[in-house]
């Protein structure tokens, strides 16, 4: 262990650790041992925790305990199933995770060797090409969306407890959740805020909970939208691409598109340029049959690969899982890269970029969020394909959902391309 002023550095030799069996996942767990943990990194001989506390020895007692509950556990690797960089680079997120350097401790020295960081010097025209390229793209993929026959939707920012219980978000991904406090409307509480005001005192204890939440994600308003309901398309929605040509084994897709900002509390030490708590995010719902869910994933994988190359960014497709961070969900995770249930298309252009994120993901549910929300659907529009519901109700229908992370998007185009709309390609122009 080395100290360097308030900061402790924990070295972990890998072979105390290779029992948890697969670092990536371990490095990304290890943040969660103590929020005093501000970077994780790996070389060939260790893992090195940044930590900012006096206890080290239980964060080492803790990390024993992470690796014995990951450890005998099967590891799958991710698959690829596209790639269009052009230097053939492979390493790809596994390589770029564990680095020995963050992506911020690389900010940092450019910064301490020019004395003005790259940032800094276009601050002005990239907030303007930052605002310029998320128009273009989000009424891009509104023109998309629109085409496969999606209908349109603007929700709130805010959703209710009862939404995010019913998702599982809250049980699955707690640590990422914004709850939404209150002032009581009453005259005491009213003046007791001014009065703290004046003596610079803090007001969080005069909150309460609203039982409202910050929008993780759009798509939840969705589900809760068509909450106990039979299936049907929303009004709007036409037979788009989407359906055209496939074998029917259920009820026909209904389309939803959405845009709105989202908001995570992700780590401090994991926030960075592609890692944000506030981010603008584009969604495609779709509910219907089991096949029909896949089908439609496939075609905007396909067509959104299409449009990543259009737009002249690098990168690649592999299958991938949710962030569950509890020991006993990493089934859960590992189902979902064995049963292929979420594709990511991930910026990673190479060469001397060290970039290397997830811009869009492609989701299919099951029907465990049908089932959640009770959406349903009638059982003769299953015909042979062997669904059958209870008397009297229907059966739960099979939902996907492929997000954008607009973003992303714009960071990829202005990394690429520039701040100047000039050398932006035709196709984000055209739509600025």
């Amino acid at each position: 262990m080395e100290k360097a002023g308030d900061r402790m550095f924990i070295r972990v030799p890998l072979d105390k650790v290779a029992k948890a069996g697969d670092l990536i996942q371990l490095m990304e767990k290890i943040y969660y041992l103590s929020d005093r943990i501000t970077n994780v990194s790996r070389d060939e001989a260790a893992l090195t925790i940044e930590y900012g506390g006096s206890d080290e020895e239980e964060v080492v007692r803790r990390l024993d305990a992470l690796c014995a509950s990951m450890a005998g556990r099967r590891k799958l690797p991710y698959r690829k199933v596209k790639d269009n960089r052009r230097d053939g680079k492979a390493g790809g997120r596994a390589q770029a995770q564990t680095g020995a350097l963050s992506s911020r401790e690389r900010d940092s020295e450019r910064s301490e060797g020019s004395g003005v960081s790259e940032r800094s010097e276009h601050s002005e025209s990239a907030k303007e090409a930052h605002v310029l390229l998320e128009q273009a793209l989000v009424k891009l993929l509104r023109g998309r969306a629109h085409a496969y026959g999606a209908a349109l939707r603007r929700y709130p920012a805010m959703m209710p407890e009862s939404v995010l219980q019913k998702s599982g978000y809250i049980r699955n991904f707690p640590q990422n959740v914004y709850a939404v406090g209150e002032f009581r409307h009453q005259f005491d509480t009213m003046q007791e805020i001014r009065t703290r005001l004046e003596d610079n005192a803090p007001l969080h204890e005069l909150l309460q909970p609203s039982g409202m939440y910050l929008q993780p994600c759009v798509c939840y308003h969705v589900y809760e939208e068509r909450s106990a309901t039979r299936s049907g398309s929303p009004a709007g929605n036409g037979s788009g691409p989407g359906s055209a040509g496939a074998v029917s084994s259920g009820p026909k897709l209904a389309l939803y598109s959405a845009y709105g900002p989202c908001f995570r509390h992700e780590h401090a030490s994991r926030i960075d340029d592609s890692r944000l708590r506030e981010f603008g995010m584009f969604e495609i719902v779709y509910i219907g049959g089991a096949q029909e869910v896949r089908d439609m994933r496939q075609k905007l994988l396909e067509d959104t690969w299409r449009l990543f190359g259009q737009l002249g960014l690098e990168g690649y497709v592999e299958t991938a899982s949710d962030p569950f961070f509890l020991p006993e969900d990493t089934d859960r995770r590992l189902f979902q890269l064995a049963a292929e249930s979420k594709f990511e298309l991930r910026f990673a252009p190479g060469g001397e970029s060290a970039s290397d994120y997830a811009v869009t993901s492609f989701n299919v549910c099951g029907d465990v969020l049908c089932k959640a929300f009770g959406i349903t659907g009638e059982p003769a529009e299953y015909g042979d394909s062997g669904e059958a519901g209870e008397a009297g109700k229907g059966v739960p229908l099979h939902s996907g959902c492929t997000a954008f992370g607009v973003d992303r998007w714009v960071q990829a185009l202005a990394e690429t391309h520039g701040y100047e709309a000039g050398s932006w390609p035709q196709l984000i122009r055209e739509h600025l």
